[in-house]
């Protein structure tokens, strides 16, 4: 309720919708605005962050409703920190994520080098390169574990007839452990290769042409053009790549659950699995929430230390 002056004195009067939310009111406005979008990431982002920490600092058992609820400190990460398992799933996933990773950014860049060149039916060979990313990942699973199904899968088959020719059995491609663990990285890089060869393709378009007519001129090599040019030069593209794509492989679930469910026995167990393993099937949702608030700052560490890397070598560059 305001109050309006008029030349006969004073008198109320009511502020309209309009006036109070509407364009006129620029203080409000904006608010009115941003609100879906505050309330959305309230809903999805900070509500269940802040469930998880509370439920963290509790003794929550889903299959054990009797036990009386009490605050416990930071047991559950302590609990978690002094879980052999835990170890184990760490540096699956370390290892998981370190050699996918690698091999896709470089494999992602000599594809976008290759494609530079001018090639014939280059748009066609782009887009079939791209098509892997296109699946969802949990379709791309199914597809593969049932060419590496044993004794009557695509890839099992014909590797099978491969192998037959030099006196060796069928290759146990989902049930030896190293054989096993190497295999989901092989599909990882096939799903994801595409999109480091997008990031690098979009890195390699924004590089301005003077600096290789200069080196041109200088006679210099392809090898030296590439080292002193071109990588100085896609560090922003590579630090947002490998960034994405290293947070991305770090919780990779549908991926491993379709084809190997973290086996044979805990060979191919990541923190995801092990994760869902606590909360699902152990109903430990404290010691999940746990589990969850220390992969989120690994994740953070590990993107801290890639950007302040790729910022330093970066400066020193210039």
């Amino acid at each position: 309720m305001t109050v309006a002056k008029t030349m006969h004195g004073t008198s109320e009067r009511r502020l309209s919708f309009a006036e109070r939310f509407g364009p006129s009111n620029r203080k409000v406005f904006p608010w009115v605005l941003m609100a879906p979008t505050l309330i959305i990431l309230f809903a999805i982002g900070i509500y269940p962050f802040l469930y998880a920490l509370w439920i963290a600092g509790q003794n929550v058992i889903l299959s054990k409703p009797f036990i009386p609820r009490y605050f416990v400190g930071l047991y559950q990460y302590q609990s978690v920190i002094q879980d052999p398992e835990f170890w184990h799933a760490f540096r699956t996933t370390i290892w998981f994520t370190g050699q996918a990773v690698f091999i896709e950014f470089w494999l992602g860049l000599g594809l976008a080098l290759l494609f530079q060149r001018k090639l014939r039916g280059v748009s066609v060979m782009q887009l079939l390169i791209l098509i892997p990313m296109i699946l969802p990942p949990l379709v791309a699973a199914l597809i593969w574990r049932y060419m590496f199904y044993p004794g009557a899968g695509l890839v099992t088959y014909y590797s099978s007839a491969i192998t037959g020719w030099f006196g060796l059995g069928e290759i146990p491609f989902l049930s030896h452990p190293d054989i096993a663990f190497q295999t989901l990285i092989f599909v990882d890089v096939w799903e994801w290769t595409p999109f480091m060869f997008l990031m690098m393709t979009a890195g390699l378009a924004s590089i301005p042409r003077q600096p290789y007519e200069a080196a041109e001129i200088d006679g210099a090599s392809s090898w030296r053009v590439f080292w002193t040019i071109t990588m100085p030069l896609l560090r922003p593209a590579i630090l947002i790549a490998v960034v994405i794509r290293t947070m991305d492989a770090f919780r990779t679930y549908e991926l491993i659950v379709i084809m190997t469910r973290g086996g044979p026995g805990n060979a191919t167990t990541t923190l995801n699995l092990y994760l869902t393993k606590t909360g699902l099937e152990f109903f430990d949702a404290s010691k999940a929430a746990a589990i969850s608030l220390i992969m989120m700052m690994i994740i953070i560490v590990m993107s801290f230390v890639f950007i302040r890397v790729f910022r330093s070598r970066t400066e020193a560059a210039a």
